[in-house]
């Protein structure tokens, strides 16, 4: 904790070309891209249903909905990359004035956090098709989402069906690695030297909606996944989801640990010094033999003000959030894919059959 003058800020809108990805170098709007590529995942879907069954079944509900997994799921994680990006410039520019490093090495920590280079994307797409063909084309093995069909003689309808996996392998990749990336740059600015105010946790309450943010992209995109394609109903099945779940949760709590560490040592700190104020009291009080009113009042009112102020400073959050009920809900938002599940199978195992339902 410290009284250093906070260095001076920088606009977040000089930090907004780093957030722009290979999509957003094309001529037409992003979101309208974004759409024009979930319709191909869509259009594979529907080449993948044809193989199995009459195209009028996409009007069965359940059948729409497990078709719609994927083109949502690629449109929502191709949002939500842009949206992690863009959305975190004014949080960065509200965490500013707490992190006493230099305006370059903020910069720096910025640029980390939410540029993906056009070579990083390449990559991953080259990734995305190295999958792709080892799956189709090298192993030969089934359409992950029919279990028993191939990829069909047809070529137009095996290039779409490639073209809609290979987006949708690109789309989950750049999702994670920019995921990663922003989760480590946020930790190591979490660890720079920070200006703590035990009493006011607000100038640093930025840090913990980064963390909630990326942590709840992951969580959502667990959750998209899932429920279209059917609840998980083998021990392995619930073992994948609650491994995926303490990964969102990890999201949340590893970027923070630096903050964490930072305001528990300022608590402990501040609540040492009025440990020791209050020694003084004590001492004053016993190395006097006689104490007048006047004392006795002095030392009375000084020790309830002591405690009351240490009271207060064991119960300000020594993570970056309002309070400990703000931090239950985040970690409990964290965990949400895992605890869905488990709320339904106890409504479905307890609750359905009392009601006679199946």
């Amino acid at each position: 904790m410290t009284s250093a003058a906070p260095p001076q800020t920088i606009p977040h809108s000089q930090w907004h070309p780093w957030t722009l990805l290979s999509l957003d170098r094309l001529r037409a709007p992003y979101w309208s891209v974004v759409l024009l590529l979930g319709a191909i995942v869509f259009a594979g879907q529907l080449v993948e249903r044809s193989l199995v069954g009459p195209l009028s079944d996409m009007l069965i509900p359940r059948v729409l909905e497990f078709r719609l997994a994927l083109p949502l799921l690629t449109v929502y994680m191709l949002l939500a990359l842009k949206t992690l990006k863009t959305s975190a410039l004014p949080l960065l520019a509200r965490i500013r004035s707490s992190v006493q490093i230099g305006d370059e090495a903020f910069d720096q920590s910025v640029r980390s956090m939410v540029q993906t280079s056009r070579r990083a994307e390449a990559i991953l797409a080259l990734i995305a098709l190295a999958i792709v063909v080892t799956w189709f084309l090298v192993f030969r093995l089934p359409i992950p989402l029919t279990v028993e069909e191939h990829l069909p003689g047809s070529p137009l309808q095996a290039v779409v069906i490639l073209a809609s996996y290979l987006i949708f392998g690109w789309a989950g990749l750049c999702l994670v690695f920019s995921s990663i990336r922003f989760g480590r740059a946020l930790g190591q600015l979490a660890n720079k030297p920070l200006i703590v105010n035990v009493f006011d946790p607000d100038d640093l309450l930025g840090f913990g909606q980064l963390s909630l943010r990326e942590s709840l992209t992951v969580a959502m995109t667990i959750l998209l996944l899932v429920i279209p394609l059917g609840a998980p109903s083998e021990p392995m099945e619930y073992a994948v989801l609650l491994l995926a779940s303490l990964a969102s949760l990890s999201a949340l709590i590893f970027p923070l640990w630096g903050v964490h560490k930072q305001m528990s040592r300022a608590r402990d700190i501040t609540a040492g010094r009025i440990g020791g104020e209050l020694a003084d009291c004590h001492l004053q009080l016993m190395a006097s033999t006689a104490l007048d009113t006047a004392t006795l009042s002095e030392l009375t009112n000084r020790t309830e003000k002591l405690l009351s102020l240490r009271s207060i400073i064991y119960k300000s959050p020594t993570w970056p959030f309002r309070n400990m009920p703000s931090v239950v809900r985040v970690v409990l938002a964290s965990m949400s894919p895992f605890l869905v599940f488990i709320i339904n199978e106890i409504i479905r195992t307890y609750l359905f059959p009392v009601f006679g339902v199946r």
